[in-house]
């Protein structure tokens, strides 16, 4: 039996002070939300906030309020003093996923040295059908993909696990 992907909204928060005052696109944003969509989810929401830790809080607070069990926050997994986004997930997560995290950073190893660097996390909100999964992520186009590229396949057997009884 496969999940139906189609039940889970998802949220996408992209976490970037250069996006907002308007000195680059937000390519990372769209991307994940076009690759979610392909993979069945079908509400999937993107926002754009600032870096400051009190909005990525208020952001990630707002979506797990709402209908959202997906939620992926795109940047501020640096270790700068912007960097906040690893924070604000380890507050909201009941069940850490690291081995999903360790795996996003391994698989960006095949494009950048940097990969490494990156802070990700992935965890659950809670062990149960009212449980999300919150994921902060490198905000890069490229860390992004590698993100979906490892999360996209586990997503069923994530849900699934959720809503058990």
């Amino acid at each position: 039996m496969s999940y139906d992907l189609a039940t889970i909204a998802a949220q996408i928060i992209v976490v970037n002070d250069r996006v907002i005052a308007g000195e680059r696109p937000d390519k990372a944003g769209p991307m994940a939300r076009s690759r979610l969509q392909e993979a069945g989810l079908a509400d999937t929401g993107l926002t754009v906030i600032s870096e400051a830790a009190e909005e990525v809080h208020h952001a990630l607070a707002t979506a797990l309020a709402g209908s959202a069990r997906l939620v992926l926050l795109l940047g501020g997994t640096g270790f700068s003093r912007h960097d906040h986004a690893p924070e604000a997930v380890r507050e909201v997560i009941a069940v850490e996923l690291p081995g999903i995290a360790e795996q996003i950073r391994s698989h960006g190893l095949a494009a950048t040295p940097l990969s490494v660097l990156s802070r990700g996390v992935v965890g659950v909100t809670s062990r149960g059908r009212d449980g999300a999964l919150v994921v902060a992520s490198p905000g890069s186009r490229g860390g992004a993909s590698d993100t979906l590229d490892v999360l996209i396949p586990l997503l069923g057997q994530i849900f699934t696990q959720l809503d058990e009884e």
